[in-house]
């Protein structure tokens, strides 16, 4: 065996104080573990009122403990937890405690509690006396002498000769050696052993995953069948209309030719100035398909475009942007877009903050759209409609405000007051938006969640509003 570097060193420092940080969290485990046992003989009792008060502190105080275990181990080994864990809170039915007790998460963390409860304090105490006895035989047994003949020192053996001194120092040596061997040991044993009890198994994950892509998949359906009925109106209510108007000028030209040629110069001139209009109108359709200027200058000149067009004054910070697919930045075109002219048409905002950058995760990179406005505030998500609620039905929802009670139908655009008004944030996932072809929030929200993205609102009465669109950039 080589001799110890100090890089080797600071590796066993981290296993120990990774191991005494478990040990700590050895007695919570274990009141948790004590509190449960206790608490088993009165579920059955949850109809009577004693369980249904008991269960829901256990439960989260187990999820706690879980959470913070993973993180800790998840820290420890520099693993990436591929899942987002549950949160607990609020009142429960006693059905619905039944189910979280039933559930497979709990089974997970009951099992690591046993684990952690068997094994923590052990690793713990080796962790320290290891060490310590490595320490202590190594440095005090040469001054066995110092020590009275009735009171001789005591180590793992007592000593009152040098014989004695150097069985006890080679015995701290035996410590050293296995506390060098036997502490990264378990450590890894730990964070391995916890990740792999609180971890979903693989067929879980990838269950969990397919059901994320399936959601994301059915929102980017609806949102192109929504662009192909809003390309078809535009086409239809704008290029063909004036189109039609070109040709019943035209008509009426030709006619007024036949009998008085000076009298169709003002219908030629309507026709020409229709067919203008029906040009413009099919340069628009195109440019909302995708527009070129992403293709020349990138988001960051595409977006400086928008918010100097923008009649509120607007401040745009592109730092940290990397580029993304042309299918994310063009979304992400869109949801500024549609975010400043609601903001324009809505909020009765002086000012708008525009943000644009790219946030790097150990799992992918996220584009991010931030858009902040100082107006009246009192925004809300639109609530899913029959649609779109079968497939928020596998998918994630989360809504931190809780008791601002469920989100209004809203005027559906940024900082327009709705039914939703007095919500502090709300954040809409995959497959929690409406399939309509609805615009304002609900349009934004569509074209998240299309990309496995979601939105981010926060719009407190009074202002300021905050809609923050998150757009993975490896959909």
């Amino acid at each position: 065996m080589r001799w110890p570097t100090q890089a080797g060193l600071r590796a066993r420092a981290a296993d120990a104080v990774f191991l005494l940080r478990e040990a700590v969290y050895w007695f919570a485990s274990l009141g948790t573990l004590v509190v449960g046992l206790v608490l088993l003989p009165f579920l059955s009792l949850g109809l009577l009122g004693i369980g249904l008060y008991l269960l829901p502190g256990v439960l989260r105080i187990l999820d706690l403990l879980a959470v913070r275990a993973q993180e800790r181990a998840a820290g420890f080994a520099g693993a990436v937890i591929p899942f987002n864990r549950r949160r607990l809170g609020g009142r429960y039915s006693f059905g619905e405690l039944a189910t979280l007790a039933t559930a497979p998460e709990t089974k997970r963390d009951v099992s690591w509690l046993l684990f952690h409860a068997a094994f923590a304090l052990l690793a713990g105490a080796l962790a320290i006396a290891l060490p310590a006895g490595a320490l202590l035989n190594l440095l005090v047994s040469p001054f066995w002498m110092l020590f009275p003949a009735d009171a001789p020192l005591e180590m793992t053996i007592a000593i009152t000769s040098w014989p004695a001194a150097f069985l006890g120092m080679l015995l701290g040596a035996v410590y050293g050696v296995l506390a060098w061997l036997l502490l990264p040991w378990m450590a890894r044993r730990m964070s391995e052993g916890t990740l792999a009890i609180l971890s979903p198994r693989r067929y879980e994950e990838l269950s969990r995953r397919i059901q994320d892509l399936s959601a994301a998949r059915a929102s980017a359906l609806a949102a192109h069948a929504a662009e192909l009925r809003r390309i078809e109106r535009e086409l239809h209510d704008g290029a063909q209309n004036r189109l039609v108007g070109v040709v019943m000028m035209l008509g009426l030209a030709q006619r007024a030719a036949e009998t008085d040629p000076a009298a169709a110069v003002p219908f030629l001139a309507r026709a020409q100035d229709a067919a203008s209009e029906a040009l413009a109108g099919l340069r628009a359709a195109v440019h909302d398909i995708y527009p070129p200027v992403l293709d020349e200058l990138g988001l960051g000149g595409a977006a400086s475009a928008l918010t100097s067009r923008s009649p509120i004054p607007c401040s745009l910070d592109v730092e940290g942007l990397l580029r993304a697919p042309a299918a994310v930045e063009s979304a992400a075109y869109f949801v500024l877009a549609e975010a400043l002219t609601n903001a324009a048409k809505h909020s009765g905002a002086c000012r708008i903050e525009v943000v644009l950058r790219t946030e790097s995760t150990p799992r992918e990179d996220v584009l991010v759209v931030e858009v902040t406005d100082d107006g009246r505030g009192g925004a809300g998500v639109p609530p899913p409609d029959s649609a779109a609620a079968a497939v928020s039905a596998v998918a994630r929802t989360s809504v931190p405000d809780a008791g601002a009670g469920a989100p209004g139908a809203g005027a559906g655009a940024l900082g327009a007051p709705g039914a939703g008004a007095g919500r502090a944030d709300a954040a809409v996932g995959v497959g929690t938006v409406d399939a309509g072809s609805g615009t304002g929030l609900a349009g934004i929200a569509r074209r998240a969640a299309a990309f496995g993205g979601r939105l981010v609102l926060s719009s407190p009465e009074g202002g300021p509003t905050k809609v923050r669109v998150e757009l993975p950039c490896a959909f």
